[in-house]
């Protein structure tokens, strides 16, 4: 159903607000309800992660590019193929307390479940979001939905009027993990394209083991925190700041990567660090050097997450719908001086000690208060991945095609650095108010002129 809503919300005019339903329903055998994980729970209080994608038109009929004729045209098949996908996963248009319950669950698969649908019209400069340049991320959140009380996913389609169209997402973080995200918008747009030979996803629970009640102790450790009114989660955000807040991209080409390897391996024990590690490095010892004086609490913490999935014993299959990720703090000894160099290594160690057998989950039980030290101490932490394929993923074929430009814009709430593919190197996505991005900048240009 469709209730036509016209009002003015800063830079976009909402046409239509509609609830898109799975087609068809769950089949009668699917489960009516997901239990949330422990590693669904780690990532309970987080913002939820919000995405936008910027697509152009690659199409010689304009009349695509109006408003009447996206709604008459392409909003349809939007609607048809985002139904088709939601019919394969479902608990996207479930339902969650807002409350931790003792149990937690998604409730999901029954009459009426559906997805909100937002679509606007946006004023601002198409091409000019969709850029690498610093842009006002007050420019960019009216291209992200709401999530509706209850709802774990909401999507927004914003027409820019003779330039393309953003799709925006919001989706709790306690309901899926990146490649399970990946995995719905890949499944999303193969349908678009009328391409549908994606593997389905798997929901059993049963896959995962929890032999030392991560569960309960993690429910538990939430319920304790937020009874003392524990706050720090919102030390990372950025968003209600009275200055202006810029989301800029920085390219590490395979190029740089390769210079700042041979840097690493010059000025430190590394060997052979990830091209990951060696863009992470960078831009955590950059976000530090931008902070001052004000950046000693980050200084020596940074932070990403592993996939469990291939780690865990036995392994979780590759198509497991939820959260399976690991938490991997990192520190920079005492003494040493933060550089490019120095934080790869740093990151490097900690990668290479995944390969041990149940590393990555030995810490696991001080997960969600580790999460809260990390946020009270502004540590760097790290959103997406370049092994999402996010860009590939997210083809809606003619007359979209591949997203011109993806963005994390939660990450101006989580401290984090916003990671995609970017051919053979690594697009970084950072969120810093504007007299830190100057000097973020400066950072990034010295360093990639410290490497011809």
């Amino acid at each position: 159903m469709s209730t036509p809503a016209p009002l003015q919300y800063q830079q976009v005019t909402v046409l239509e607000r509609s609830q898109v339903s799975p087609s068809p329903a769950p089949a009668a055998g699917q489960p009516r309800s997901l239990p949330l994980t422990f590693f669904d729970l780690a990532f309970w209080d987080f913002p939820p992660v919000q995405r936008v994608f910027f697509y152009d038109h690659h199409c010689a009929d304009d009349d695509l590019l109006d408003v009447p004729g996206f709604l008459r045209r392409e909003l349809p098949l939007l609607k048809a193929s985002l139904a088709a996908a939601l019919h394969r996963f479902y608990p996207l248009a479930g339902k969650l307390a807002c409350e931790l319950q003792e149990e937690p669950e998604i409730v999901c698969g029954s009459d009426g479940d559906s997805v909100c649908l937002t679509v606007v019209v946006g004023s601002d400069d198409f091409r000019d979001l969709a850029g690498d340049h610093p842009r006002d991320t007050a420019r960019l959140r009216p291209l992200l939905p709401p999530l509706p009380r209850h709802g774990v996913f909401a999507v927004q389609v914003t027409v820019f009027p003779g330039a393309g169209i953003c799709v925006g997402t919001t989706l709790h973080h306690a309901v899926a993990d990146g490649s399970s995200y990946a995995h719905f918008v890949k499944t999303w747009a193969s349908i678009h394209r009328h391409e549908v030979e994606v593997p389905p996803p798997l929901f059993d629970r049963g896959v995962l083991r929890d032999d030392g009640g991560l569960r309960e102790a993690f429910v538990h450790d939430h319920r304790a925190l937020a009874a003392h009114g524990d706050k720090r989660l919102g030390d990372w955000d950025l968003s209600s700041r009275s200055d202006a807040v810029l989301l800029a991209t920085f390219r590490f080409t395979e190029e740089v990567l390769r210079g700042l390897g041979r840097r690493a391996e010059s000025v430190t024990s590394a060997r052979r660090c990830s091209p990951n590690a060696l863009a992470c490095g960078a831009a955590w010892a950059g976000i530090v050097h931008a902070r001052g004086s004000d950046g000693g609490k980050a200084r020596q913490k940074f932070g990403f997450v592993t996939g469990c999935r291939a780690r865990s014993t036995p392994p979780v299959p590759g198509n497991y719908f939820g959260n399976c990720l690991g938490l991997c703090p990192v520190k920079l000894e005492e003494g040493n001086e933060l550089t490019a160099a120095s934080a790869s290594a740093a990151i490097w160690k900690v990668i290479e000690g995944l390969a041990e057998e149940g590393r990555a989950l030995r810490d696991a039980r001080e997960w969600v208060r580790l999460v809260r030290e990390s946020a009270a101490a502004r540590a760097v932490t790290v959103a997406g991945s370049p092994k999402l394929g996010i860009y590939a993923a997210a083809d809606m074929g003619a007359p979209w095609g591949r997203p011109r430009k993806v963005e994390i814009l939660s990450v101006e709430r989580t401290g984090a650095l916003a990671l995609a593919e970017d051919g053979a190197g690594i697009e970084v996505g950072v969120a810093l108010p504007r007299g830190e991005m100057e000097a973020f900048r400066a950072f990034y240009n010295d360093l990639l002129a410290g490497l011809t």
